[in-house]
């Protein structure tokens, strides 16, 4: 049989300190917090700076927004930014997503007393400001655009009267029946992104990867490498948040790209928005791999290797946000259970599990109180070895933490994605493990509700067989028969 842990909870009212701050409890949350959450407060509406350059990285006082007076506050103000900034700005949303997860970190490392050296990381980054307002994201786009021109510059021009050469270079096009006009410098911007889109790649790459040194995770299984703060200070990131940092500094230049997803929106590759950018040789598609350091593969090569059948067809922006939250939200669930994080020997969060017929896997969950504190924890069986990461008697942000910040990233993954069945199914059985009876049994009530339209209807591909259908009625009964009062604290809902 496995370990019992036993993890302390924290009150409601948790304030915790930054690193660099004083380690005094007091009601005032930690500075570098505060600059973090001010910084995104203060960042106006996007207006342009350089040709083919939108920026909306430098701050002008906005009274709108008050000051959060704690990490708690903290992690609210970004909850609620994110459903006003999502799925429009996908840079932006995934900074508050970021900010939000330092900010609890934060909070759960300071209720942690005597937290083991091996969970230090608990602490969060925070990260400084130029990384907040994505003033490094702008300076490496001036960067991009410099390398960009001085390509250009290299590239051996056609052969051009000198008269009919300055004319190009300074008259748009006509339309017919109108005076020609003079190009602007934007516009000439992107009408030379539109003609060389391979040359304004590649200066991209060489700022990310060769002058900045970006690259792929060392190893899969550390939450830090989904959000973008901790990608922009440590170099280090997960699939979906190396092509959020790539799209954002290609759109920053001037060239707007789409993502593709796959495996489940766990990876993503990069195609062009616009119609007139073109990516193809002899006659055959490109598209661009981030976590490749902006490799060019085919489509055939994509298909082949990622196994997908039909078309490559781009995505929404909810659905890259999604992405980055569902990876965020698998990690966050492993190390809440302490199995191991790649794919194929993690545990599911799936009926299975929340029944006990998955593997012979038992997931248990328990609250109690002992010497005036309440504790939670997490049993993980798996046949007659527990299956754990780190020992026993680890404190409450080890495990509970996890399961906590799981259940935050499927909240905004399901709002993401109001029509994934299979999303909202996630949410509920989290809540579920979470001991969020009544709130489970509200969210997989409207998920058999739909399921059972879905078989009433015929649909040819359902979202759920027959058999799930039943497992999902047999486990809203056992949310129905364990409702009762609320004795955990649980964050806000966003």
């Amino acid at each position: 049989m496995g370990a019992r842990l036993q993890l302390s909870r924290p009150g409601a009212s948790s304030i915790a300190c930054a690193p660099s701050c004083s380690t005094s409890r007091t009601v005032q949350a930690p500075r570098a917090c505060h600059r973090a959450a001010r910084v995104l407060r203060l960042r106006t509406a996007s207006r342009q700076k350089t040709p083919g350059y939108d920026s909306d990285e430098y701050p002008v006082s906005t009274p709108d927004y008050p000051r959060p007076r704690s990490n708690a506050g903290v992690a609210d103000w970004a909850s609620r930014q994110f459903r006003k900034s999502a799925p429009g700005n996908v840079a932006k949303a995934c900074l508050l997503v970021s900010l939000e997860e330092e900010a609890a970190a934060q909070a759960a490392y300071a209720e942690a007393d005597g937290l083991e050296a091996n969970h230090a990381n608990m602490r969060g980054g925070v990260g400084v400001a130029s990384t907040w307002s994505l003033k490094r994201v702008h300076n490496m786009t001036n960067d991009v655009l410099n390398a960009f021109h001085a390509r250009l510059r290299d590239l051996t021009p056609m052969p051009q009267p000198p008269a009919l050469l300055k004319k190009a270079s300074t008259l748009a096009p006509a339309v017919a029946g109108q005076p020609e006009v003079p190009e602007t410098p934007h516009e000439r911007h992107r009408r030379m992104v539109r003609s060389y889109p391979l040359e304004l790649i590649s200066a991209v790459n060489q700022v990310l990867f060769e002058r900045h040194g970006y690259r792929r995770q060392q190893a899969h299984g550390d939450p830090r490498n989904s959000l973008l703060s901790h990608v922009l200070e440590s170099g280090l990131g997960s699939p979906a948040a190396m092509a959020v940092l790539f799209q954002e500094v290609c759109r920053r230049s001037g060239l707007d790209l789409l993502p593709v997803a796959l495996e489940g929106g766990r990876y993503f590759v990069l195609v062009p928005a616009d119609d007139s950018v073109s990516l193809r040789a002899a006659g055959e598609a490109f598209v661009v791999d981030p976590y490749s350091q902006g490799m060019l593969l085919s489509a055939s090569e994509v298909k082949e290797l990622f196994a997908v059948e039909g078309e490559l067809r781009p995505c929404s922006n909810a659905e890259m946000i999604a992405g980055v939250l569902t990876v965020l939200l698998e990690l966050h669930w492993c190390a809440a259970l302490g199995c191991p994080p790649e794919p194929l020997l993690s545990v599911p969060i799936s009926l299975e599990v929340a029944l006990g017929e998955y593997r012979d896997v038992e997931v248990q969950t328990r609250t109690g109180e002992a010497d005036g504190k309440r504790y939670f924890t997490v049993n993980f069986l798996e046949g007659q070895a527990a299956q754990h990461s780190g020992g026993e008697g680890q404190w409450w942000p080890a495990r509970a933490y996890n399961l906590q910040r799981a259940v935050v990233a499927a909240r905004k993954r399901a709002w993401l994605l109001p029509g994934d069945l299979q999303a909202q199914l996630q949410y509920g059985l989290l809540l579920f493990f979470d001991k969020q009876y009544e709130e489970a049994w509200q969210e997989m009530g409207n998920v058999l509700k739909e399921a059972r339209l879905e078989a009433a209807a015929g649909r040819a591909q359902p979202t759920f067989t027959a058999e799930e259908i039943q497992q999902l009625e047999v486990l809203l009964e056992k949310c129905r028969l364990l409702r009762g009062p609320k004795v955990l604290y649980h964050s806000r809902e966003f």
